[in-house]
């Protein structure tokens, strides 16, 4: 029920930043898509130039839901008050979402035109927001229990062999099929793999893993077994290969998710120090919202 609950709390993150982004850009597109020449000459300049109403408010709500969206996580995730409020997943996913969809209304504001110190933070902010996508995919191959805390290696272990128990006993997987499902969990090497080696290991198995899985099924109907029971082979199968993965890899996705700050936290720091400066000059200059 969590899990669905989970699902359901995503996909409808998604739709609404979706939406949110489709119906701007077509509100939109007609300006957008001229010249910058051309643009003064069109009847929504005066609402859609960067300190028109409406694109200055595309800035300042989606400056607003960076800042909050980071403050946000970074307390449920620091504070020790904050510690049982509610399941990190659910301020990671609600993160994302604030950080992903505020530097698109941050792009439209700027009508896709800046230059000068904004330009570095528009650019820091966009380093920050694609390095969040590949921090979020590293935070998942971290495993972790019901209460959110680290798994061992031990325990990773324990679950692949009761994952093992479960496919020779309940379903009778001949060795043939177990060791083709394991083959999927590791490379051919193992030791001494680099970061960008381990990476794309990791995107392409998981893009490329179903695909693989198909010589599987194709012995399991021939060995007459109903689709009902190979869809659970399937999914029981997918659960140990990750885990197997995770057992080879636990070190090197912990160093890679450490690494990874190091390019994430100072564009995040670059990012708000040189908005904070725009935002201390517009006011200065007059450039007011709707206030």
């Amino acid at each position: 029920m969590k899990d669905f609950a989970h699902q359901v709390f995503f996909w409808f993150l998604f739709f609404i930043a979706s939406v949110t982004i489709v119906a701007i850009g077509f509100r939109n597109f007609d300006f957008y898509t001229l010249s910058f020449e051309e643009r003064p000459f069109h009847e929504r300049y005066d609402e859609l130039k960067p300190s028109g109403i409406e694109s200055h408010g595309y800035g300042i709500i989606g400056s607003c839901m960076i800042i909050f969206g980071v403050s946000m996580y970074s307390s449920r995730k620091r504070i020790r008050a904050f510690k049982n409020f509610g399941s990190i997943k659910y301020f990671l996913e609600f993160h994302i979402f604030l950080c992903l969809l505020g530097p698109v209304l941050v792009l439209y504001h700027t009508t896709f035109k800046f230059g000068g110190i904004v330009a570095v933070s528009f650019w820091s902010m966009t380093a920050v927001a694609l390095s969040g996508i590949v921090g979020r995919y590293l935070y998942v191959q971290i495993p972790k229990g019901i209460k959110g805390d680290e798994l061992t290696v031990k325990e990773l272990e324990e679950k692949s062999i009761e994952l093992y128990r479960e496919l020779i006993e309940d379903f009778e997987l001949d060795p043939v099929d177990l060791r083709k499902i394991d083959a999927l969990a590791s490379p051919k090497r193992t030791k001494s793999v680099s970061i960008v080696s381990l990476l794309t290991f990791f995107i392409l198995n998981d893009l490329t893993r179903r695909g693989r899985l198909k010589s599987i099924v194709q012995h399991l109907h021939g060995k007459s077994v109903d689709t009902a029971s190979i869809k659970k082979i399937i999914a029981v199968a997918n659960e140990r290969i990750k885990l197997l993965r995770r057992v080879h890899f636990l070190e090197q996705v912990k160093n890679l998710f450490h690494y990874w700050h190091v390019v994430h936290l100072p564009f995040s720091i670059i990012m708000f120090v040189i908005l904070f400066i725009h935002v201390g000059v517009a006011i200065t200059f007059g450039y007011t919202w709707i206030y």
